[in-house]
């Protein structure tokens, strides 16, 4: 009886099926490898993009809290005219327009991903996690 499962017999090294095989595969990872550094330089966004979506982002925000203090203003010495109670409305309902202006900035500012995962298109599959406790 021989042994199958012995990898050191002769038929197994001197195959010339395993040679052009390992050539094939060398041949194929290289390609990969060449199509997947060409995929992810054509997915890279025009370095102008980047830094316009920054300038975007800063304008949506400033627009919110302007928007708040500027509503709340108008409130204030709408109540002051109506009620003849001169600078009280206008200076409190400023301060809570300006509070509204914040907090929507606050929203607005954690409602938008991180640029990274907004610029590309197919984040990195997440790492498995281990079960076990590190000590």
């Amino acid at each position: 009886m021989t042994n199958q499962g012995d990898d050191r017999s002769p038929e197994r090294v001197s195959r010339p099926e395993l040679g052009e095989l390992s050539a094939r595969l060398k041949d194929l990872s290289g390609r990969i490898a060449a199509e997947r550094s060409e995929q992810a330089e054509n997915a890279r966004p025009h370095a102008g993009l980047v830094g316009a979506a920054g300038y975007a982002k800063g304008y949506r925000l400033a627009s919110e809290f302007v928007a708040g203090t500027l509503v709340g203003g108008l409130i204030g010495y709408g109540i002051d005219w109506l009620l003849g109670t001169s600078p009280f409305g206008l200076i409190i309902f400023l301060l809570l327009g300006f509070g509204a202006g914040i907090l929507n900035m606050a929203r607005s500012a954690n409602r938008a991903p991180p640029a990274k995962e907004r610029l590309d298109p197919n984040p990195p599959p997440k790492a498995a996690q281990d079960d076990e406790e590190e000590d």
